[in-house]
C-alpha cells in the first residue's frame, strides 16, 4: 500500500474521485491522501487518524506551501494548480 495517494478530481466523475476512492484508502490506511480540483485550483490534504481520515490542510490562492507528507520541502503550488 502506498504512503501517500494524490488523486486528481476529474469533472464527471466526482463521486469515484471524492466518495469511492477516499473510502477505500481510508479503510486501507493510506497515511495521507490529497484531492486536487485543477478547474477551481484547490488542494485538500488529508491525514489517516485512528479509523477515518482528518483534514489537514486546504490550499486555494497561493503560491507555495509545506503540506505533509511533505512539508520538509516548499512546494511550488503555481506549478501544481496551475495557476
Amino acid at each position: 500500500m502506498p504512503d501517500w495517494v494524490c488523486e486528481i478530481v476529474s469533472p464527471g466523475h466526482e463521486r469515484k474521485d471524492t466518495l469511492q476512492l477516499f473510502l477505500l484508502l481510508q479503510r486501507h490506511r493510506v497515511p495521507f491522501y490529497w484531492l486536487i480540483w485543477p478547474e477551481d485550483r484547490v488542494l485538500i490534504a488529508h491525514r489517516i487518524e485512528g479509523d477515518s481520515y482528518r483534514v489537514i490542510a486546504t490550499v486555494s490562492g497561493q503560491s507555495r506551501a509545506r503540506i505533509p507528507p511533505f512539508d520538509g520541502i516548499e512546494l511550488d503550488l503555481s506549478y501544481i494548480l496551475g495557476a
